[in-house]
């Protein structure tokens, strides 16, 4: 038989030819390590020339904590076995790590005995980047598609909940009505007709108002009557209109009210309805003989309002999400205790229009729950003795406060810049991130209002770039978003990236002039 080689070395010089033409690295080792052959491809993929690897240990692309494994694969090549496809991670010459995948064969000497082993490597890094990207995103879609049912099926337990909170008063309502109108009641008989009347009906009244409640919030459409107050009285009011309620449980309430905590400004009315659902709550949740506490006190610039019971607690798990709407402990068909989760929602959306803040604590079931709200002190009912200066401030709230608004809606700067500067501020306006960056360069702003959506860079830019100014000072700049982004995902993403306060449009100006007085400390 003929060859077109004339000597060994032509036919190895050819078979070296046709290695060093692939594009997958192919080394070859003794059974101690040591390279004896290493292709272009491996050159490019380790970074070791061939002059360089060739009589080294097969240790210099093998990252330490994988040694064990590389003899593993020799003991195995010494039986004969071929190893193919498997994946692992190699180490370049400047010691990066890449993920591989080998396929390890034999060599065979001249009676067949197994004298060496021949290695075929790809790098799979992309592959396996491509697989984890793709991991990630099924994950995300996976998870969105959790999220969306978990929303359909809160949505249809609402619904469900909804549906049985109105029936439920309609059905004492018409039933006794109808009862009124057919039967020959007593007199005994026709009071107790109408006293469950007139306490379904004004059930229902409240649900429809919480109802209302929740929609003017999600639209920016609430509004405040905003005056000076005293919240002892207001919390005395809705002491007096749960006190029935409690009764009936035969629940005690303590309280420990402050007269000097400090007047706030804010809506009578709806922080007695702040305070009138957080008793509701707590005698809901708080079985028959227990006590609901209620603390007033001043805690440095704020007003504290505590409402603490011996109730049911707040499970671990549900504590993060009590005050998101619609949420509730328990929305099965056996619930203890009936309503549509609206009024804790209320409770977070209102002291926050009022630029307060609340939170809940317990130590778990059965053991209690703890809400504290944190309203700013107000300086608007100074002491006779305060300068004119002073006087003047009180009757122009924001007299001096420095406010730099960033907004690209011309007809919306022009109009939040009217409503500042009629209550006393000196307002600068910026249309663009860069724009409201320079200002601040030379003119110390006490307060920023930023919209959020702006061509290029947008308002979480610009308060990321004010929050890294502030690495390392003690100082932070106040900056509210006003926005009309308004689901409560938004207000979240607000606060997560720094902004102090959100406020969704349309803004009422009593509300937008009292949140930047209490950022600009404008409290006693």
């Amino acid at each position: 038989m003929t060859t077109p080689f004339q000597s060994e070395e032509e036919r190895a010089a050819w078979i070296a030819a046709i290695v060093d033409s692939f594009d997958d690295a192919i080394v070859s080792k003794t059974f101690d390590g040591l390279i004896t052959s290493w292709n272009r491809a491996a050159e490019r993929m380790f970074g070791w020339t061939a002059a360089e690897a060739v009589g080294r240990s097969i240790s210099i692309v093998v990252p330490p904590e994988n040694l064990a494994e590389e003899e593993d694969i020799l003991t195995r090549i010494r039986h004969g076995e071929k190893i193919e496809h498997f994946e692992t991670v190699r180490m370049r010459k400047d010691g990066s790590r890449f993920e591989a995948s080998l396929t390890v064969s034999p060599i065979l000497g001249a009676r067949g005995e197994v004298i060496g082993a021949s290695k075929t490597a790809r790098d799979v890094s992309a592959r396996k980047r491509a697989e984890a990207e793709r991991a990630a995103l099924m994950r995300a879609v996976q998870r969105a598609r959790e999220e969306a049912e978990e929303i359909n099926r809160s949505q249809d337990q609402f619904l469900a909940v909804l549906s049985h909170e109105l029936r439920t008063p309609l059905n004492a309502i018409f039933g006794w009505a109808r009862m009124l109108q057919s039967a020959d009641l007593d007199e005994t008989m026709t009071r107790r007709a109408v006293e469950a009347i007139l306490r379904n009906a004004t059930a229902q009244v409240q649900l429809v108002e919480d109802l209302l409640d929740v929609s003017r919030i999600i639209t920016g459409k609430m509004r405040l009557d905003v005056q000076s107050l005293d919240l002892k009285s207001v919390i005395e009011s809705a002491l007096d209109a749960v006190q029935p309620a409690a009764s009936a449980k035969d629940l005690s309430i303590e309280t420990v009210l402050d007269s000097n905590a400090g007047p706030v400004r804010g809506a009578p009315d709806r922080l007695q309805q702040v305070v009138w659902n957080l008793l509701m709550n707590a005698v809901k949740f708080t079985p028959r003989g227990g006590c609901i506490r209620v603390l007033l006190r001043k805690a440095a610039s704020n007003v504290e309002i505590v409402v603490s019971d011996t109730g049911e607690g707040i499970r671990p798990e549900i504590l993060p999400f009590i005050f998101d709407r619609f949420r509730q402990g328990d929305s099965t068909t056996t619930r203890p205790h009936g309503g549509l989760g609206l009024g804790l929602s209320l409770v977070r959306h209102l002291v926050e229009l009022h630029g307060g803040s609340v939170h809940a604590a317990s130590d778990g079931p059965d053991l209690g729950a703890t809400f504290v709200i944190e309203l700013p002190l107000s300086v608007f009912d100074a002491p006779a003795r305060a300068s004119e200066t002073e006087a003047k401030a009180g009757t122009s709230p924001l007299h001096n406060v420095r406010v730099l608004l960033m907004d690209d809606d011309a007809d919306g700067l022009d109009l939040t810049t009217v409503m500042l500067t009629n209550s006393g501020a000196q307002v600068k306006t910026a249309v663009t991130v860069a724009g409201a960056l320079d200002v601040l360069e030379s003119w110390p702003a006490d307060v920023v209002v930023s919209d959020i959506e702006m061509p290029g860079e947008d308002g979480y830019e610009l308060v990321r770039r004010i929050r890294a100014r502030e690495r390392g000072s003690r100082s932070r700049l106040p900056v509210l978003a006003l926005t009309a982004y308004g689901r409560p995902e938004d207000r979240r993403r607000t606060l997560a990236v720094g902004f102090n306060l959100h406020l969704a449009k349309p803004i009422d100006p009593a509300e937008l002039v009292l949140a930047v007085a209490n950022l600009a400390g404008r409290t006693g």
